[in-house]
């Protein structure tokens, strides 16, 4: 295998396989916290809670974000998210114009029981990676 490094042992994942034509994100954490292993068909992001990560899928499945997406990848191509169409999604900003009705609208969405609460996207703005300004 390639491409191995501490993050691929991170209990809590949120990812995406590149093929798809409508990406769905998707937590990604086995019950008994086996880190989930990919392969390079898929791309992930690591968190440190299931709650942060339940609140990046919701952010990255969001109409807003599915929106940009759609605009930003080449959908004709076999694999229309790549790693650089992916870092252009900025978490920045859209936190900072999405509101907590956005996220339970994508929770329904998906078909999902209700867990969703602005103390775990208060939680989510509290990340490390999220307070550095980006570059």
């Amino acid at each position: 295998m390639f491409g191995i490094g501490d993050y691929s042992y991170a209990k809590y994942k949120v990812g995406v396989s590149g093929f798809y034509k409508n990406p769905l994100f998707s937590v990604l954490v086995c019950p008994d916290l086996t880190p989930v292993m990919t392969d390079d068909t898929s791309y992930f992001i690591c968190l440190p809670t299931f709650d942060t990560a339940y609140i990046a899928m919701l952010i990255l499945n969001s109409a807003r974000v599915q929106n940009f997406l759609s605009t930003v990848a080449f959908l004709d191509s076999k694999r229309p998210y790549t790693k650089k169409v992916l870092e252009r999604i900025d978490f920045h900003k859209i936190l900072q114009s999405i509101h907590p009705d956005e996220l339970i609208n994508t929770e329904r969405e998906l078909g999902l029981e209700r867990y969703f609460d602005e103390r775990m996207l208060n939680d989510f703005l509290l990340l490390p990676e999220l307070k550095q300004k980006p570059q």
